[in-house]
């Protein structure tokens, strides 16, 4: 796990500050990362709060941000008439939360629920001549917007020092203002000293303040935690610490606007800030507890009803990412043709690459956001063919940047006016959009010296794989990548995929169906104790997530034995393509009978740049499933799980579920309370709406209509079917079939899992014979089904 370096210049070395600047770490600390659009994630925004209990994290930030994290009492009172947290639910939430309350007074709670508390307020919320602008977003804007913005900034090293020259220039600051900002010192040690200094507060209130107030530019210092998670250097510039130096300085300035009188009131507000308060929400959280163990009673009933396994051994094995999306269509797939079976495996296909052929300007990393690449990938083409390419995207890249030079409103226009309308017309009368593909890679590369990787390096990247899959058996394999496509939408990355960087994973399955299909390669996997099937061979596929439909990229070195194989799983994926959209049509309001006119809607949509919601992405993601397939095989999971193959008679010393619990359960607990955050606290965590939104910096963020502030996470579109909340917020449950010991043993090892686990961010269960048991303080509990029986 990468973390955020600290700064050289981070730490004083006046000894009586050193306890300032270690609680605004802490703040800061307590701001999770974002990263760009193109190279979007999904991110729990709560991550540097996982080593405290949630309800206690909740509790603070409805004092900090205005609002706890969870729904309000209305929404589960609508969930407990309609029956759909039982009884059975609330009392087993109860027992199992340890919360002190009565099921009478819980109920009654739902009718009569306290007031909201008050939150913290910042001396400009108390000022009737506020500022009336927002001088920290607006800069930031300014700052970071390196796309856009074509004017030389001649901008000094840091954020900090931009912020302070450019608000001299501003007129809209009061001149005692900008004389006041100007007067602090230049290094922002020494301005956090100065401020921290002047206010005398304890350093614990100090970071109470530090975090409200940055909570309040949440998408900025988001933005600026992402920067120091990606590159130190650029931490020292444009990292959070310079941002938290500015909301320091811009509240300092606030207080001194204040009469004296009311800056007392001020500091005595901030110096009880950091005073243990009584559970505020302890209610409602018994309340969602209630609502997820509605939901695991359901997986519980269908996890231990009977699996219908095939008999006979598979022809081909089809090998998904553990997306949401794929476990519909795999359910579909299995039963459209019998002979195919399918396996969920993290969608980069554990090749950890880069994709430097996407055009001229950057590469694209193309693993999970947590990763680092180690190699980098090219295409394999003709030179001519390659030279082409690049030139057209050269000159793709020089309109692009045209059109952001400063007098481009002038002179663009009325230069490339007709080519552009003729561009647009051809794009609006554009039907359909068409199955995503990619080029076939020449090799591997390292990313620091371009050199050719070495062969042991194959072989470790090849066993690895295989050994998540759990050996295949069929003499085919396929490995299905998922996109996505919609045009106008500058949140595609987003649908494309949920936690590599925004990109598709066709790429990562060519790069591993060539790697593995390499002669010398198999041949040495026969002495590292991996049996392949004789013939063995593999092909990459796109799996289209706003279509459902499937591209195989066929290969002619293709044994022709295996030509059948191949048929029966194209014909197989084209019969569970028309299942899938069946079942997913109706919430997306697609109401076409005919097989052909609903795959025909579902493309348009994707074409249509008015659509702001082309498909509903992983909406509604609930549980992350690590077993074998005959577990879960012909069972309805509602497209809400993730499916990650996991055989725990194959990992006797458990290093493959050591890895599987701090990888893809990672980067599903991510996705899932990105989810979660942007559905129950929206205005800090959420987008907004998709209709006001404008991108900042080409690629940076988006912002909602004429205001400054970045705004990260989900967009209303995505959770919400106009103003009906179409994503049911639960934190995610991960079913495990492993011994319980072996579970244990890697909490052990792991604290980051254990606070995960012990303070509540996910629940963590385990599927053993005809039970599900779900972790606890009190240790392993069962799920039932059985409503009457009251045990859990």
């Amino acid at each position: 796990m990468s973390q955020p370096a600290v700064p050289e210049n981070f730490m004083s070395s006046t000894p009586q500050y050193q306890p300032y600047h270690a609680s605004l770490k802490r703040a800061t600390n307590a701001i999770a990362p974002v990263w760009p659009l193109d190279q979007w994630i999904a991110v729990n925004p709560w991550w540097g709060l996982r080593h405290q209990p949630i309800e206690q994290v909740s509790d603070a930030l409805s004092r900090r941000a205005g609002q706890p994290m969870t729904m309000p009492a209305a929404f589960y009172r609508s969930a407990w008439e309609a029956g759909r947290i039982t009884p059975h639910d609330v009392k087993q939430a109860l027992r199992l939360g340890g919360y002190a309350y009565s099921e009478q007074r819980l109920v009654d709670y739902l009718s009569s629920p306290p007031d909201a508390v008050t939150p913290l307020r910042s001396a400009w919320d108390t000022l009737e001549n506020a500022a009336g602008f927002d001088p920290l977003a607006e800069s930031c804007a300014s700052y970071f917007d390196q796309h856009q913005q074509r004017w030389p900034n001649q901008s000094e090293a840091s954020l900090y020092g931009f912020w302070k020259r450019t608000a001299q220039h501003d007129l809209r600051w009061p001149k005692a203002l900008r004389q006041a900002l100007l007067a602090l010192p230049n290094e922002t040690s020494e301005a956090i000293e100065h401020i921290a200094a002047d206010w005398a507060l304890t350093p614990e209130a100090f970071e109470v303040l530090a975090h409200t107030l940055l909570l309040r530019v949440n998408g900025w210092a988001s933005w600026c935690q992402g920067i120091g998670w990606h590159s130190a250097h650029q931490q020292t510039a444009a990292g959070i610490t310079q941002l938290a130096t500015m909301v320091l300085a811009w509240e300092w300035l606030g207080v001194k606007q204040l009469p004296r009188i009311q800056q007392s009131e001020w500091l005595a507000q901030w110096q009880a800030a950091d005073a243990t308060l009584p559970a505020q929400h302890e209610a409602l959280w018994c309340w969602q507890h209630a609502y997820e163990l509605g939901y695991q009673r359901a997986l519980a009933a269908t996890l231990t009803a009977p699996s219908a396994t095939h008999s006979t051994a598979p022809d081909v094995q089809a090998a998904f990412c553990i997306d949401v999306r794929s476990e519909r269509f795999r359910r579909h797939l299995e039963h459209a043709a019998p002979s195919v079976a399918t396996l969920g495996v993290a969608g980069f296909f554990a090749m950890p690459v880069t994709d430097a052929a996407t055009g001229p300007e950057r590469a694209q990393p193309r693993v999970p956001g947590l990763i680092k690449p180690t190699y980098r990938v090219g295409v394999a083409q003709p030179q001519k063919r390659g030279v082409q390419r690049y030139q057209k995207e050269s000159q793709r890249q020089s309109v692009r940047h045209a059109k952001y030079a400063p007098l481009s409103t002038f002179t663009l226009v009325e230069t490339t006016g007709l080519a552009w309308g003729w561009k647009l017309i051809k794009d609006t009368l554009r039907k359909q959009t068409s199955v995503p593909q990619c080029e076939a890679p020449a090799g591997l590369f390292h990313t620091y010296d371009g050199e050719p990787i070495a062969r042991h390096e194959k072989i470790a990247l090849a066993k690895n794989l295989l050994t998540l899959l759990g050996s295949p058996t069929a003499s085919l394999l396929v490995l299905v990548g998922h996109d996505s496509q919609s045009d106008n939408n500058p949140h595609h990355a987003g649908l494309t995929c949920g936690a590599c960087g925004g990109q598709g994973g066709s790429m990562n399955a060519r790069v591993a169906a060539a790697l593995l299909n390499d002669p010398d390669v198999q041949h040495a996997l026969q002495h590292v104790a991996v049996s392949l099937p004789n013939p063995f061979y593999v092909l990459a596929a796109t799996h289209c997530t706003l279509t459902d439909r499937v591209h195989v990229y066929r290969d002619e070195q293709m044994p022709r034995a295996l030509e059948p194989a191949l048929a029966e799983f194209e014909n197989g994926a084209q019969r569970a393509g028309d299942a899938t959209r069946s079942e997913r049509a109706p919430a997306l309001g697609v109401d076409e009978t005919n097989h052909r006119e609903r795959l025909s809607t579902l493309a348009m949509r994707g074409a249509d740049w008015s659509q702001p919601r082309p498909e509903w992405g992983l909406v509604n993601n609930a549980a992350l499933i690590l077993a074998p397939r005959a577990r879960t095989q012909g069972k309805v999971l509602e497209g809400r799980t993730f499916l990650h193959d996991y055989h725990p008679a194959q990992d006797p010393d458990g290093k493959v579920l050591e890895g599987l619990m701090t990888a893809p359960m990672l980067v599903a607990s991510w996705i899932n309370l990105q989810y979660y955050a942007s559905t129950v606290m929206p205005p800090l965590y959420g987008a907004g709406n998709k209709l006001l939104h404008s991108v900042v910096g080409g690629h940076l963020g988006v912002i909602e209509g004429n205001s400054p502030q970045l705004r990260i996470g989900l967009p209303d579109q995505s959770i919400r079917d106009g103003n009906t909340l179409y994503h049911e917020p639960l934190r995610l449950t991960v079913v495990i079939d492993a011994p319980k010991d072996r579970i244990e043993a890697i909490l052990a090892r792991h604290s980051m899992l254990a606070d995960l686990v012990n303070h509540r961010w996910l629940w963590l269960a385990r599927l053993h014979n005809d039970d599900v048991d779900v972790y606890s303080s009190e240790g392993w509990q069962t799920i039932t089904a059985d409503v009457t029986s009251g045990v859990c």
